[in-house]
């Protein structure tokens, strides 16, 4: 009866997102009874997508699919915003830049899938720290090529070496913090300078947000990115860690800056405020 009434429930979405044939197959093959951990494949192949969508037979991996294929998650072209980001996204792709978006919690690479679709010319770095996950990652996104750029690491605030600190959590719940511990298991710590630099940028276009609290230190300093970011989108992780402040360095820096923020689900979008007088971009 469970998986009955999710699927009914489900069927709108399913339909809206894919079609009535489309749909109807994927509600079927994608909503069933799944496992906590599974190392077992299925790929998943629908319109609108040129590869097919790799999934394990797991919860974590098909509730992924639900938040950011079904629903969309970071879909911004809902918000009246999302006009103004459009052009600066044209301007700069006439102007031969390869805007730059910043995964930061790739997980299996569904979101990164999302947002190279929604910005063909768009140059993703994507990190994840898991192994697993890193190579269903590139499998989702290997039909983007170059495009698509994928680290196995962390964000952080500084440079240096993370280590998973909850291995025991499902794959899409995994914690990073720092060590000085380089044995097996160490990670790169990545800043958004250290991304910006690798992909031959300044400062980056869109910066996606999925950290599972490490929002905490990534927003203490170095931050001179947020100013010059035009949409920056966060999970916010306060209901899963209440009382630990996992969000308020988020919104201690980026208030010092114009922007417009909405809410969708779990996600807050932030849309970067400005105006173009005389040739000279100004907040």
């Amino acid at each position: 009866m469970g998986i009955l009434y999710k699927r009914l429930s489900r069927l709108p979405n399913y339909i809206k997102r894919f079609g009535p044939f489309d749909g109807f197959r994927l509600l079927f093959q994608v909503e069933r009874i799944l496992l906590k951990t599974s190392e077992t494949l299925r790929k998943y192949r629908f319109h609108g997508h040129p590869g097919p969508v790799y999934l394990r037979e797991t919860i974590s991996d098909h509730s992924i699919f639900w938040q950011c294929i079904v629903r969309r998650q970071y879909d911004m072209h809902r918000f009246h915003q999302s006009d103004r980001l459009a052009r600066v996204y044209r301007e700069q792709v006439q102007r031969g830049i390869s805007p730059l978006i910043i995964d930061c919690g790739g997980n299996i690479g569904l979101a990164t899938l999302d947002l190279a679709t929604l910005f063909p010319e768009a140059t993703i770095y994507v990190i994840e720290p898991d192994e697993a996950n890193l190579e269903i990652l590139k499998l989702n996104t290997s039909y983007f090529g170059k495009r698509v750029v994928p680290l196995k690491g962390g964000i952080w605030n500084e440079s240096g070496i993370l280590r998973i600190i909850n291995p025991e959590a499902g794959s899409s719940a995994f914690r990073v913090s720092t060590t000085t511990d380089h044995s097996d298991g160490a990670l790169q710590a990545y800043t958004i300078n250290d991304i910006c630099r690798l992909a031959g940028v300044e400062f980056p276009f869109i910066v996606k947000i999925d950290i599972e609290g490490a929002q905490a230190n990534l927003f203490k300093n170095n931050t001179r990115w947020v100013q010059n970011t035009h949409l920056i989108m966060l999970e916010l992780d306060d209901w899963l860690m209440p009382w630990r402040g996992t969000s308020r360095p988020f919104f201690s820096c980026i208030s010092q800056y114009p922007f417009d923020y909405l809410i969708s689900g779990e996600t807050i979008f932030c849309f970067r405020d400005y105006e173009v007088r005389n040739g000279a971009q100004t907040f």
